[in-house]
């Protein structure tokens, strides 16, 4: 029987990076499902939800052990096959770039109960300005009793003492 795990990864930038791990996971009986890879800065990290039976398990867990580049991190996770949830809450964050504004925001939602299924940030320069921008989009779950407005007053406030845009849309994507 196949189980569901979660491949991490972080490296330096490199050609053949991606089919590495590909191959990682092809030689143990691994079928890809799902992945988040993106470059940062000068390293390339991702994570990948890959279905293993438990022996292709063992034996690609030995194989990340022994796993000897230095210039490459990976981790194998066990995960649960929880219902999945779909997104019900998008919120977009833009605004002068400053220390903080992730925890703020974060903090923010998960004290009103509100789950982050997906994360996408960056930072532009802001020609206008002259300094850099932070721009942020967040697909959330949150519950059906979350009061919207309370939310939006909560986010106010933030926006205020973060100097943020923070828009806010509920629904299907």
């Amino acid at each position: 029987m196949k189980q569901q795990y979660v491949i991490t990864f972080a490296g330096a930038d490199r050609t053949g990076l991606v089919e590495t791990l590909a191959d990682m996971v092809a030689v143990h009986g691994g079928d890809w499902q799902q992945s988040e890879l993106t470059r940062l800065g000068g390293a390339f990290a991702g994570a990948i939800l890959i279905n293993v039976s438990e022996t292709g398990f063992k034996d690609l867990s030995r194989a990340i052990e022994a796993n000897d580049t230095d210039d490459l991190v990976v981790s194998l996770t066990a995960v649960d096959a929880l219902p999945r949830h779909e997104p019900n809450l998008y919120l977009t964050l833009t605004g002068p770039n400053r220390a903080g504004i992730v925890y703020e925001v974060t903090h923010e939602l998960s004290d009103s109960d509100i789950n982050i299924l997906q994360l996408s940030s960056r930072v532009e320069n802001a020609a206008w300005s002259g300094g850099d921008l932070f721009i942020a989009e967040l697909a959330t779950r949150a519950p059906e009793s979350l009061d919207i407005g309370e939310l939006r007053e909560r986010l106010d406030q933030l926006e205020n003492k973060m100097t943020l845009e923070i828009d806010i849309e509920a629904g299907a994507h």
